[in-house]
C-alpha cells in the first residue's frame, strides 16, 4: 500500500496506487434521457474514471474486480466500477452530466428514476459526475440515493455500509466564470427587478423595459436562473421562487467594493445633519444622484448597529451635491461620512422610498453591501435579510415605494 497524493477532507486512509485507466477504452457518446442528454469527451471521462477510481481505493478491504465494462443497456452511462468490500460485491456505474445545475439534476434524477434504477441489479449504485455541484445539488442527489462526483474532486458516495465524503474543493475557474456572470453590472439588472417585485411574473418584454438590457442578455440569465431554480416558469413569465440561495450566491460574488469610496467629516451632526441630507434626497432628482446606503439605509428598514457615520451612495454629480451641502472636508482618519461614487446606473434602479422625505439603496442592494463590511456588517445583513427583506418578498410587510413599481405598473396598463 502507498500513501495517496489526492487532498482529503476527512479522513488519512491509504491508497493502493492501482491506475483504474491504464486498460479503460475510452469513447465519445451523446446519450439521451427523454430530453436530458449526456455528452461528455474522451478526456472527461478518463477524469473522472480516475477520481472515482482513486475515491473507491480508500475504502478499507477493496477489492477491485472488473472496471469500464459496457452496460447491459443503452441508457448513457458512461463507466462501471464492481469491487468488493470484505467480499460482499458491489456494483458502482456513473453518468457524466455537461453541468451540474439543479434543473437538469432533478430532470435526470426523475428520469432515472423510470428507466435505469428500475433496471439495475442488486446493490448497483449510480453516481451522477459533473464539473462542479453545489451542496444543495449534492443533498438533493443523496436524497434520492445517488451518488455525486465533481471534477474539482468533491464527491458523497453513500451505498450501504460504503461512506466517502470529500467537500471543500472550489468549483473549476471556469465554472466560477460562468456562476458570477449572471452577477455583473448589466446582467445583474434582471436580478433587482425580479428582487424589487418577487409577486410578479416577469416577461422577457418587461424585463427588457425597466431595465435597458437586450433580449439576448435577459433570455441568458433568465436561462441561469431558471437553471439554479431561483425562478420559476409559469404562464406569464418567470417570479421568484428561491431568493435566499439567490442572495447568498451574489453577496458571494458580489463586486461593489471596487467602487471608489471617498471619506469625508463635517461639522454637522444630530437634527442639523439630518435635515441637510434630506434637503438633498428631496431635490427635483427623486433619488438619482443620492441614496442612504448601507448601515445608514437600514436604519430605514431594521435597525440593527448604531454607526456614527452615514454612508451614501452617489453619481459623480451626486458627489458635488452632498459634498457642498454637507460641508465635507477629506478626513482619511476620523470620517464620519462616507460616500461610494458609483459610474453604473444599477444601484439606482431597484432604489426605494421608505419615507416621504428619504430615498435609499432597495433593500437587496442593501443587503449586498452590509454582507461585504466585515463581521458586524454580515450580522447586520442577516437581521435585515430575516426582519425586512424575505418579509417583504412573502408580502408579510409593505414593499417600499419604488419608482421601478410605478414603472411596471406603467408598462401593464399600456398592454
Amino acid at each position: 500500500m502507498v500513501a495517496s497524493n489526492f487532498a482529503f477532507a476527512h479522513d488519512q486512509w491509504l491508497l493502493s496506487g492501482r491506475d483504474f485507466t491504464q486498460s479503460a477504452i475510452f469513447i465519445e457518446r451523446v446519450k439521451t434521457l427523454d430530453s436530458v442528454k449526456l455528452v461528455y469527451s474522451i478526456v472527461q471521462r478518463q477524469e473522472a474514471h480516475r477520481l472515482l477510481g482513486a475515491a473507491l481505493e480508500r475504502i478499507p478491504g477493496f477489492k477491485p474486480c472488473r472496471t469500464d465494462r459496457a452496460l447491459p443497456s443503452d441508457l448513457g452511462a458512461a463507466g462501471w466500477f464492481e469491487f468488493t468490500v470484505d467480499n460482499l460485491p458491489y456494483d458502482f456505474q456513473y453518468l457524466i452530466l455537461p453541468d451540474g445545475y439543479p434543473r437538469r439534476v432533478q430532470a435526470l434524477i426523475q428520469q432515472l428514476k423510470n428507466s435505469l434504477r428500475s433496471r439495475q441489479v442488486q446493490r448497483s449504485y449510480t453516481v451522477l459526475v459533473a464539473p462542479w455541484f453545489s451542496p444543495d445539488t449534492v443533498s438533493v442527489c443523496a436524497d434520492a440515493g445517488y451518488g455525486t462526483l465533481d471534477f474539482s474532486g468533491n464527491y458523497r458516495l453513500h451505498c450501504g455500509s460504503i461512506f466517502l465524503e470529500r467537500i471543500g474543493a472550489p468549483p473549476p475557474r471556469a465554472e466560477q466564470r460562468h456562476a458570477a456572470s449572471i452577477f455583473a453590472a448589466k446582467s445583474s439588472r434582471v436580478l433587482r427587478a425580479v428582487l424589487a417585485v418577487p409577486e410578479h411574473a416577469w416577461k422577457v418584454t418587461e424585463l427588457m423595459a425597466v431595465t435597458g438590457v437586450s433580449a439576448g442578455l435577459v433570455s441568458r440569465v433568465r436561462r441561469q436562473l431558471l437553471e439554479q431554480q431561483w425562478v420559476e416558469e409559469l404562464p406569464g413569465g418567470v417570479r421568484l421562487l428561491a431568493p435566499e440561495p439567490l442572495l447568498a450566491a451574489w453577496a458571494q460574488h458580489w463586486q461593489g467594493g471596487k467602487d471608489e469610496v471617498w471619506r469625508g467629516y463635517t461639522l454637522l451632526h444630530g437634527k442639523a445633519l439630518k435635515a441637510r441630507i434630506l434637503k438633498v434626497m428631496q431635490r427635483e432628482s427623486h433619488g438619482q444622484d443620492v441614496l442612504a446606503s448601507g448601515a445608514s439605509a437600514a436604519q430605514w428598514m431594521a435597525p440593527f448597529i448604531r454607526d456614527h457615520r452615514e454612508h451614501f451612495c452617489v453619481t459623480p454629480r451626486g458627489f458635488d451635491l452632498l459634498r457642498q451641502e454637507l460641508e465635507l472636508e477629506s478626513e482619511a482618519a476620523g470620517a464620519n461620512v462616507l460616500l461610494r461614487i458609483v459610474e453604473e446606473p444599477d444601484v439606482f434602479l431597484d432604489r426605494v422610498q421608505p419615507s416621504a422625505s428619504s430615498w435609499t439603496t432597495s433593500p437587496t442592494q442593501t443587503y449586498l453591501e452590509l454582507m461585504n463590511d466585515g463581521e458586524r456588517g454580515a450580522e447586520a445583513a442577516d437581521h435585515l435579510l430575516e426582519r425586512y427583506l424575505l418579509p417583504v418578498i412573502r408580502g408579510e410587510v409593505p414593499a417600499p415605494s419604488s419608482p421601478l413599481r410605478e414603472q411596471l405598473k406603467s408598462l401593464k396598463g399600456s398592454s
